[in-house]
């Protein structure tokens, strides 16, 4: 063997050496060599697969760098195609072969989209590029700043998802921010407009010390309420010797669950604090540990701790009887508990800066839309007829919006409203099949109201007597068969079409997946939850297995309905609801079957239209408490309340309300009872926000058709001796009260008010002894009436006496007492009637009938009788409050009776009879900071972040004192108190106006630049012309005049033709360059309305006329005029120009009421300290 093959040298051998040395040997090697050579293979295949692995790394790298790169190669690529607002050669307009663009011309963009708004109830630049023939970019690039693209809409497509400035720039500007943001990034700055314009409207952040926050507040998360238990009570395993292990899994177990549905917190093992002196000295009690009242206090129930008793009447033998002194205790530790909360929650920067993000994002980012109607034109409204501007605004919400609450004004013509939306959306295709809700007594004035408005209208009207249950089936048929315009149907008919089993099946299991779905998740499955998991599932069974009963008709969801409008819609307020809250005062859980009826079918209709479709009119939607505004919202934004988990009504107080409990006496029985009431309403910007987004408010004036009214004229009565003797008594009384010397069952704040206020009236409603005086208000008042009566005996005029205190009765009364002092004024008796005489509806409208004729010129009756859906304004010259309207909302009902549209006077008369030192002024002042406070919560003005409740109308001690005793400073209070209103509606009316000036200037870039191009192209094109003309002067030679006579009428003859022949045709075509312009037939032209574009650099329109010869005459005139229409584009220019330089000086002054404001509510707060009437 060779000394190149010894053994020794296998290492330095290549791989090929050594399969080379094992085919040639003769089994020569040793066991050592193969073994060498075994590990050399080894090392070779080793290496041959490190080689081959990285190999492959090194492809799969260089492959994923590729495909990343060509995919974002691809998605630019894609950007750029979707945002280069190119269109393909081939492209075809959808609305050329349309019949909505027939005979519809815009003379500019900006009138195109007023007719996009007008006919189709949105932006559509397609539309928008049809009826003007400009292409889309232009329309795009010229409306910028009036319209917005919105990125979550667009769907990839430049000329898709436009919406108006009003409409982009309003509702949760974060939102819509953050989509901005997000979009703007992913499309390469496309969306960077939006951003500079969202960033300029959100409204500024509130302050922390302006929030409310309170154990129960639904948008705190739970962990939060975990940290405070812990901040309370420190670690529970302090003194517990447990691995960690079972530590974190026992904490784990406790934590706390809050769950969106029920509105529920649940606080597990309460018991985790037993030998703790907090939980039962600090913040509870032996009797009602800490950790029970804070679970209570989260889910907004009353602390009552109750002992059981012997009581022989119940099966039990025991009865529960509350232990007043152990709960005053509870309710003390709760207020304390509640103070170290919000005390505590604001002290650590990261919590603070969490909350404040949470509560931005979800409340304080929203912005109110202001609603234009100026564009809409009505084409199938009678000429006869025409709205007001703030009734067109209000249509053009109900256009624009999913649901809407009408919330005008009694007498402000909301009929008219809803008729005219409703015929709008069924012009523009945006709704097919309208239903009117109607109270029984007007079906007949709604029917002659919509054939007033629109004559040719093809009507079905509903009253019980065309819905008898022989005829109901048909009726309905002819519901869901034909094509109404509109459907008026009574309340009492609506009520008896029923929803179908599957509609409440469908119902159900939605209902049974959301709650499955939440209960899934971690930490939200509360008791609660589960029991109402295991209701909705035995409704569903039993629904399921059910019979059918024997109505095998038309139901509701049949009939095709796709808007519901809902007239004097308060009546329909008492819908049930589930709450933990109990003992409110004013709550009414239970609900009717009736107000839960009309909420179904409200959903049904919302759930079928994507959500929308419903509106609610209504002058008086919140007349008992601004909990009414929560059955509105439930009725027209459950979605947005779901959004922010204020769908149950204990998030919603949670939110919003701030209760307090007291005891009382029960009136009844002598036993303490435990009373709650929402003392004061918090984070009320927020409220009139979310509010701003369905409601549209109008307060009635004179521009609106209502009858001039300068103010109250007060008729003071002077104070009697006896009537002073009253007030002293008065005060005694309230004396008594406050000191616990009488029993409240005997004598309360409530009877006091009430006592004096009949006193107020008269004298001889709470003393049988007292005697007729002319110091008095129905002695003034009768006599009021008198001398207007005989003054207005020629026009017949009428007068209507409100007084809801002392009604027709046996006996001494004011109703009885007015009638006969009247007669004693000359007054025929036959000419007075009180409404409550009419019994009957059928009474009721012929009294009714003779009022308006004037046969009854003076009518008496109270606020329920008289001052709902009752029209007798056309000859009502003057109204008497002869006593205090307990709620603003019956305040606005009796004044709706003759502030309304219809009454043939020019100038009306509200008298208000005050007896000097009464109640009477104070009251007024109440009523009036009420009503105002709730105009401002529906007109989403309110600045105010707290307030109390508008159902306080129970004046407490001081008040009663500060009156009885005729302090001075009442009188300052009052005066304070009306400028300070003064003042508000001075600061709503500047920002109203601020807001519409700031987007005026938004749109103001877009309109310059584009009429900057305008100007430009005019001047190449005027440039182009007249070096036309120089070059073609005017014939002077008779040959040549007539050669040129000759091609001028082949030209308008083909021309006229041409013309002819492209009526209704569905695209543009150029017919023939003329004098180096080329003349272009537009699309949808009508016969009519004949005209042509002359097109050069820019784009001209000249309207034609019924004959050839005139025709290219006017084409001649228009060129030789191209000087006069740059002038006109120029002068347009310097307007545009001095509008912009003038809304801006407009903006910059920083006008302001908020220091009088700021003035005059110090000055009613002291005055209300001084009086010891301040509550805090």
């Amino acid at each position: 063997m060779s000394k190149k093959h010894e053994p020794d040298n296998f290492e330095q051998m290549s791989i090929f050496g050594i399969m080379n040395l094992l085919d040639n040997t003769e089994n020569t090697l040793s066991s050592d060599d193969i073994s060498k050579i075994i590990d050399k293979l080894s090392d070779a295949k080793r290496k041959k697969e490190s080689i081959e692995a990285k190999k492959r790394r090194q492809e799969e790298r260089e492959r994923r760098e590729r495909e990343a790169r060509e995919a974002k190669e691809r998605k630019e690529a894609h950007i750029r195609e979707v945002t280069s607002m190119d269109l393909p050669l081939d492209w075809e307009n959808v609305f050329n072969q349309d019949v909505r663009t027939e005979g519809v011309h815009a003379d500019s963009i900006s009138d195109g989209l007023m007719y996009s708004l007008s006919n189709l109830g949105r932006v559509d630049i397609e539309y928008i590029s049809s009826i003007t023939g400009e292409d889309y970019k232009t329309i795009i690039c010229a409306l910028k700043g009036s319209i917005y693209q919105n990125p979550e809409t667009w769907g990839e497509c430049f000329y898709k998802g436009w919406e108006t400035s009003e409409e982009y720039l309003s509702g949760n500007m974060i939102r819509k921010w953050k989509a901005a943001k997000e979009a703007d990034k992913e499309y390469n700055g496309y969306f960077a407009e939006n951003i500079k314009a969202i960033e300029k409207v959100i409204p500024p952040t509130v302050a922390t010390n302006d929030i409310y926050i309170t154990l129960g507040s639904p948008w705190v998360p739970a962990d939060i309420i975990d940290d405070f238990i812990l901040h309370l009570f420190g670690d529970p395993f302090k003194h517990c010797r447990y691995n960690q292990g079972v530590i974190d899994r026992m904490m784990e177990s406790w934590k706390t669950i809050h769950d969106e549905i029920t509105g529920t917190w649940e606080i597990p093992c309460k018991s985790r604090y037993n030998d703790s002196v907090g939980v039962r000295e600090t913040y509870g009690t032996d009797k009602l540990e800490a950790l029970y009242i804070l679970e209570k206090t989260l889910n907004m129930q009353t602390i009552a701790v109750k002992d059981k008793i012997c009581c022989a009447a119940n099966a039990s033998g025991v009865k529960r009887v509350i232990n007043k002194a152990e709960t005053a205790a509870a309710i003390e530790k709760q207020q304390k508990l509640i103070k170290e909360f919000q005390k505590w929650v604001w002290e650590d920067d990261a919590r603070k800066e969490r909350l404040e993000r949470i509560f931005e994002n979800n409340f304080s980012c929203i912005r109110r839309r202001i609603f234009d109607g100026s564009f809409l034109r009505f084409p199938d409204m009678s000429t006869q007829i025409n709205l007001y501007p703030y009734q067109k605004d209000a249509v053009a919400r109900i256009i624009f919006t999913p649901n809407t609450l009408l919330a005008h004004d009694v007498g402000a013509g909301k009929t008219y409203v809803m008729i005219a939306a409703a015929m709008e959306m069924r012009r523009m295709g945006l709704s097919e099949k309208n239903m009117f809700v109607v109270p029984n007594n007007i079906v007949g004035q709604w029917k002659n109201i919509f054939h007033e408005m629109y004559p040719s209208a093809d009507i079905l009207c509903v009253d019980p007597k065309s819905f008898a249950p022989s005829k109901r089936e048909s009726v309905l048929e002819r519901i869901r068969d034909n094509d109404f315009d509109g459907i008026i149907i009574a309340y009492s008919c609506f009520e008896q079409i029923p929803l179908s089993k599957g509609y409440y099946q469908n119902l159900l299991i939605d209902e049974q997946k959301h709650i499955a779905e939440i209960a899934g998740k971690k930490n939200k499955a509360t008791s609660r939850l589960k029991k109402k998991q295991e209701a909705v599932s035995k409704a569903l069974s039993e629904l399921s297995v059910a019979m059918d009963d024997l109505y095998n008709g038309v139901y509701f969801d049949d009939l095709g309905i796709t808007r519901l409008f809902v007239d004097e819609a308060h009546n329909f307020k008492n819908v049930p609801f589930e709450t933990k809250t109990n003992n409110v005062l004013g709550i009414n859980s239970s609900g009717s079957k009736r107000c839960q009826d009309m909420m179904d079918k409200v959903h049904m209709i919302q759930k079928k239209n994507d959500g929308k479709g419903v509106v609610l009119a209504t002058g008086t939607p919140i007349t008992n408490s601004i909990t009414d505004a929560y059955i509105m919202q439930r009725y027209l934004q459950s979605g947005e309340l779901s959004m922010l988990d204020l769908q149950s009504f204990d998030s919603w107080i949670g939110m919003f309300a701030e209760r307090v409990t007291e005891f009382e006496v029960d009136v009844d029985t002598s036993t303490y009872r435990l009373a709650t009431r929402f003392a004061k309403f918090h984070n009320l910007p927020e409220l009139t926000s979310l509010l701003s987004s369905v409601a549209d408010f109008h307060q009635v004036d004179e521009s609106a058709g209502i009858p001039a009214f300068d103010g109250y004229n007060d008729a003071l009565v002077s104070k009697t001796p006896a009537f002073a003797a009253y007030l002293a008594d008065i005060s005694t009384r309230a004396d008594d009260v406050r000191k616990g010397r009488i029993s409240r069952k005997d004598d309360n704040m409530l009877k006091i008010t009430t006592d004096g206020r009949k006193a107020a009236l008269d004298l001889r409603l709470v003393d049988p002894k007292a005697s007729f005086t002319y110091q008095s208000k129905v002695a003034r008042c009768s006599e009021n009436v008198a001398d207007i009566y005989f003054k207005t005996l020629a026009d017949k005029s009428t007068q209507i006496i409100f007084c809801d205190t002392s009604t027709p009765k046996a006996g001494f009364n004011i109703y009885t007492e007015l009638k006969d002092r009247l007669v004693l004024h000359g007054v025929p008796e036959s000419k007075i009637a009180f409404v409550h005489d009419a019994e009957t509806e059928t009474k009721r409208s012929l009294l009714f009938a003779k009022v308006r004729s004037g046969d009854i010129r003076i009518l008496i009756g109270s606020t329920y009788k008289l001052g709902l859906g009752v029209n007798v304004q056309e000859r009502l010259i003057a109204l008497h409050h002869i006593d205090v309207p307990w709620r603003p909302a019956d305040m606005t009902q009796r004044e709706g009776r003759i502030l309304r549209q219809g009454n043939t006077n020019s100038k009306v008369y509200i008298y208000r009879y005050i007896t000097e030192g009464s109640f009477d002024a104070y009251s007024w002042q109440l009523l009036e900071t009420k009503q105002r406070f709730i105009s401002e919560l529906l007109s989403g003005s309110l600045t105010e972040r707290s307030g109390t409740d508008i159902a306080d109308t129970v004046l407490d001690y001081a008040e009663v004192k500060a009156l009885a005793v005729g302090n001075p400073l009442v009188k300052q209070r009052v005066e304070a108190a009306n400028e300070l209103t003064r003042y508000m509606a001075l600061q709503s009316k500047l920002v109203e106006s601020r807001i519409r000036l700031e987007k005026e200037l938004l749109e103001m870039p877009g309109q310059i630049h584009n009429q900057i191009d305008l100007i430009q192209y005019c001047k190449q094109d005027l440039a182009f012309y007249t070096e036309w003309r120089k070059i073609n002067p005017p014939v002077e030679d008779s040959k040549l005049k007539k050669e040129e006579a000759e091609k001028r009428k082949t030209l308008r003859e083909f021309v006229g033709t041409a013309i002819r022949e492209h009526v209704l045709e569905t695209k543009e075509k150029t017919l023939i360059s003329y004098r180096g312009f080329d003349i272009v037939l537009p699309a949808n032209m009508t016969l009519e309305k004949p005209y042509v574009w002359l097109k050069k650099s820019g784009k001209y329109y000249v309207e034609l006329g019924d004959t050839d010869i005139g025709n290219l005459i006017r084409i001649d005139n228009y060129l030789d005029s191209l000087g006069d229409h740059l002038s006109k584009l120029t002068l347009n220019l310097e307007k545009l120009r001095e509008k912009e330089k003038d809304i801006r000086f407009e903006l910059s002054k920083g006008e302001s009421y908020i220091n009088q404001i700021e003035t005059y509510k110090n000055k009613v707060k002291n005055l209300d300290k001084k009086l010891g009437v301040y509550k805090k």
